[in-house]
């Protein structure tokens, strides 16, 4: 999960990519600008309620502002994958097999 400064670089980089200032979208989403301000830089925190509409203003799912392991480095995301695979059981491998070949073929 994405610390407080994660989370506020992660709401900055959505923000900007919809072309939006910091007092559109606070003023979209309902909240103080002063606020939105110091979200980006990391120095607040943010109640779920107020992630949820930051999520819909950005058109994003919710757990796409909180998880950041998709943004991991390529060396971390083969390392985790190649876990995953390790642990599967023969059904779970089966199905790994299958969505693999669909995503990359």
């Amino acid at each position: 999960m994405a610390d407080d400064n994660q989370l506020g670089q992660r709401i900055r980089a959505l923000r900007q990519k919809k072309k939006l200032t910091q007092e559109q979208i606070s003023e979209l989403v309902g909240l103080n600008s002063k606020y939105w301000s110091e979200l980006e830089r990391g120095n607040e925190t943010i109640s779920l309620k107020n992630l949820n509409k930051i999520a819909k203003a950005l058109e994003v799912p919710m757990v796409d502002l909180i998880n950041a392991e998709h943004e991991a480095p390529r060396k971390v995301l083969e390392k985790e994958v190649q876990k995953m695979i390790c642990e599967a059981n023969d059904e779970q491998l089966k199905t790994i097999y299958r969505i693999l070949t669909a995503v990359i073929r």
